[in-house]
């Protein structure tokens, strides 16, 4: 079987949707950590304590990541300009979650919260190498001042 960090996906794959770019902080047991220095085994820190990580899996983004301006999600979140496929979900805990979704706090989808000037398509942007992260159960970890849900897997279709 091929490594995952090199691995294709295919018809018969599974394709993990979302995820977040080379560079992207995460924080672990073990400091904060770019996510590419990651490996299954290591302890990162989500909403419901330290968890070991099952898979990280790395794959050129086909298409455009969506952009994130510095606080754009609220004071400091994210703390700096912070890129990720579509698909990634992000925990917005605010008037946002309110305002789309009449709760406290809810897992939205990245393209939901575009508006074109602090979350957008960053067009100019392509061949981004994208990591996703996967737990043995639903996870929020944290990654560039964000609460991010973990990789879901999806059929793929062909």
């Amino acid at each position: 079987m091929p490594h995952p960090m090199n691995h294709q996906a295919g018809p018969d794959d599974d394709i993990l949707a979302g995820g977040i770019a080379a560079g992207s902080i995460v924080l672990t047991m073990d400091g904060a950590l770019p996510v590419e220095f990651l490996s299954p085994g290591d302890r990162v820190i989500t909403r419901a304590g330290a968890r070991e990580l099952h898979s990280v899996s790395a794959r050129m983004l086909a298409g455009h990541p969506y952009r994130i301006a510095p606080g754009a999600l609220g004071h400091d979140r994210p703390d700096g300009a912070v890129l990720m496929a579509p698909g990634q979900r992000v925990l917005i805990r605010d008037w946002r979650a309110r305002a789309l979704y009449g709760q406290d706090q809810a897992l939205v989808p990245i393209e939901r919260l575009a508006d074109g000037a602090y979350v957008a398509q960053a067009r100019d942007i392509t061949g981004l190498r994208i990591f996703t992260l996967a737990f043995g159960a639903p996870a929020i970890f944290y990654a560039d001042g964000l609460e991010l849900a973990a990789a879901v897997r999806v059929t793929a279709t062909v």
